[in-house]
């Protein structure tokens, strides 16, 4: 089962990339498949950027205000409890995401690399991947209710 909102990683399409750069036998062949490659992976690094920027604003929201009626602190209390960290629980999940990706990118392009030394006289210009930049989640307030025991 996905978290809600995620997007499943797909490792078998970079296996099978892998596989077809270890099998060229071209340097132009190796060039093609390797800007496939990093293109995917760029594709897919910046649908989770776009995703956890899309959150970034629900993520403020996360913290409740310091300074109301008690009736008024507990509603947004559960809001958040029952509605917000549910809504940005993709959060806790895209940044794993990157990580197995970064690792299957890591292994392509040492795929590439030796495929690159096989056919000999082969060199590969590898593109640039675009890391998202992981947003810093916000402090949350101690677990409870604040104490608005002075406010009258």
């Amino acid at each position: 089962m996905n978290p809600q909102g995620s997007l499943p990683f797909n490792a078998e399409t970079f296996e099978r990339l892998a596989d077809q750069i270890n099998a060229v036998q071209s340097c132009a062949e190796l060039q093609a498949l390797t800007d496939e490659a990093m293109q995917s992976a760029n594709a897919l690094l910046a649908g989770i950027g776009a995703q956890m920027s899309a959150l970034q604003p629900m993520l403020a929201l996360l913290s409740p205000p310091g300074v109301n009626p008690a009736q008024i602190v507990t509603w947004i209390t559960d809001f958040i409890t029952a509605f917000l960290q549910p809504y940005v629980k993709p959060m806790l999940v895209l940044p794993l995401q990157i990580a197995q990706i970064t690792a299957a990118i890591a292994k392509l392009q040492a795929a590439i690399e030796s495929a690159s030394s096989r056919i000999g006289s082969c060199s590969i210009e590898m593109p640039t991947i675009t890391m998202p930049e992981l947003p810093k989640p916000p402090e949350l307030p101690p677990v409870g209710l604040p104490d608005i025991s002075g406010l009258s």
